[in-house]
């Protein structure tokens, strides 16, 4: 198993005909996910992708579906730490391709992120197999912009669950 960070939750945009809810999800490979030792820095890379459905509209006559997903590169802190707690700010940069009302475009975006999360970490190695890194669990909250496709709005916001796996081997 590869020392991960999955994130699930609600997000949000505006859109043209109203304000889409839906579910986010990303998934990546953490420094802080595999340091046997509780670490204030963490950087990653991973995949991300959310799914939101804008109210109906008798006027349109494609979907009224909001996705987009592509690529990030995280770079976050700790802003404090304990023994089995710590909270992270965090910034993402993002590769995406956004799908709305008939269009898709190309572009960037970026997300500030607030997380709180308990954790544990540490390495164990015995016969069936090795340990390196951090379990955890938390809460998320993030905001930001993206360059998505003309009738979807700029900024986004969502909320969700984090948890971090570390790095476990087993022959």
């Amino acid at each position: 198993m590869l020392p991960l960070k999955i994130d699930i939750g609600e997000t949000g945009i505006n859109t043209t005909h109203g304000y889409a809810p839906g579910v986010g999800i990303a998934i990546g490979v953490h420094w802080a996910s595999l340091s046997p030792k509780p670490t204030d820095t963490d950087v990653g890379i991973g995949l991300f992708g959310a799914f939101m459905s804008a109210p109906n509209d008798p006027s349109m006559t494609t979907g009224t579906g909001v996705s987009m997903g592509g690529a990030y590169l995280e770079v976050g802190h700790t802003l404090v730490r304990g023994d089995f707690a710590r909270v992270w700010a965090a910034g993402r940069g993002e590769y995406l391709q956004s799908s709305a009302f008939g269009e898709t475009k190309d572009g960037f975006g970026v997300t500030g992120r607030l997380s709180a999360e308990l954790f544990v970490s540490g390495v164990g190695i015995e016969p069936r197999g090795v340990f390196l890194g951090a379990y955890a669990i938390g809460v998320y909250i993030e905001a930001g912009a993206r360059d998505t496709v003309a009738d979807v709005g700029m900024f986004h916001a969502g909320a969700g669950l984090t948890f971090r796996t570390p790095l476990v081997f087993s022959p």
